[in-house]
């Protein structure tokens, strides 16, 4: 649809293109080390945010405390807050750990392109974030794969120096891989970023720790970051859809059942004719393996859902896709 590109501003915050024939992959980067400080345990930790709606945000955050209530205090102006939301909570065992209590609560209304200030359970810090505009223009940073290293530190560096309104990640975020305090470590890393503008996750395989016979999949990540898939009418906190300044974007599972029988297609062709071209011009689709990419080590993988789902896609007019897992830059037009 011509005329539309200069009207979308994407920054693209751990992407760089390269003129050499060759990727070179970077030597892997040590692991951060976390010491703990510990805190009270009411203290809210791990806090981030996430659109939960039109005009509503949900504030998520941990604490050790199990009797921690999950309201949220919110306002305008700073140590001023003019309305309070109570929200849920949840918390898990797996094996031989046991979360603290993970608090989900949702604000609003709110005005959008507009800054608030908020406080979690009516203690610690005062925190504030920022409402994504209502039109255009809107800045999104999109960047996967992101893990616990000094790779991850220098991004979220990179991130945090652009003037973004939406964080998109398809896909693999803490690389705790079923061991379950590195969740609580990620969340405490990325707390400076991710409470502050919301970030939109898909899961990818890094999120699947599934024990056969014992546990299913995906119950860490669905625990702590419950995105908008009620609000999207899907029943599945694995693919939903949200709405961002004249863009419907659709967060898809690559990890969950994807074929012309399954919940996400079904619920995916419902999404797609709902779709007004004329209110929402751009439709952007983010999902973690990709359907086209040169990597010899990951050929094949994204076979299956490209087959069952590209039709869709295709059909609907679909202008950008994003994917991650790769871990290089590659782009067709």
């Amino acid at each position: 649809m011509e005329g539309k590109i200069p009207t979308l501003v994407l920054f693209l915050c751990i992407f760089s293109a390269a003129v050499a024939a060759e990727y070179v992959r970077p030597q892997p980067r040590e692991t951060l080390d976390f010491p703990w400080d510990r805190k009270p345990s009411s203290y809210p930790q791990q806090v981030h945010i996430s659109l939960a709606g039109d005009g509503h945000m949900r504030i998520s955050w941990v604490t050790d405390g199990k009797s921690s209530p999950s309201y949220v205090e919110y306002g305008t102006s700073p140590g001023r807050y003019d309305s309070t939301a109570q929200g849920e909570s949840t918390s898990y065992s797996y094996l031989f750990y046991s979360s603290g209590k993970i608090h989900h609560t949702v604000i609003g209304p709110l005005e959008s392109n507009t800054v608030y200030f908020y406080r979690c359970g009516g203690e610690g810090p005062e925190f504030q974030l920022k409402t994504p505009p209502a039109e255009f223009p809107v800045a999104f940073a999109v960047a996967g794969d992101l893990g616990q290293t000094g790779w991850t530190k220098s991004t979220l560096d990179h991130i945090d120096e652009c003037k973004y309104d939406v964080h998109l990640l398809p896909g693999d975020l803490s690389y705790a891989d079923y061991i379950q305090h590195r969740w609580d470590t990620f969340g405490e890393l990325v707390q400076p970023l991710a409470s502050a503008r919301p970030w939109m996750v898909t899961q990818g395989n890094h999120e699947m720790e599934n024990i056969p016979l014992i546990k299913d999949g995906f119950q860490s990540y669905n625990a702590r970051w419950k995105m908008p898939y009620e609000e999207s009418g899907s029943s599945s906190n694995l693919y939903y859809s949200f709405e961002v300044a004249g863009i419907h974007l659709i967060m898809l599972g690559s990890y969950t059942d994807y074929d012309e029988y399954s919940e996400q297609y079904n619920w995916l062709k419902a999404d797609l004719s709902k779709v007004d071209r004329s209110r929402t011009p751009w439709l952007i689709v983010l999902f973690h393996v990709p359907w086209y990419n040169s990597n010899y080590a990951h050929q094949g993988e994204g076979d299956g859902m490209m087959q069952a789902m590209e039709p869709l896609l295709y059909a609907a007019g679909v202008d950008i896709v994003f994917a991650g897992h790769v871990h290089a830059y590659e782009r067709s037009v």
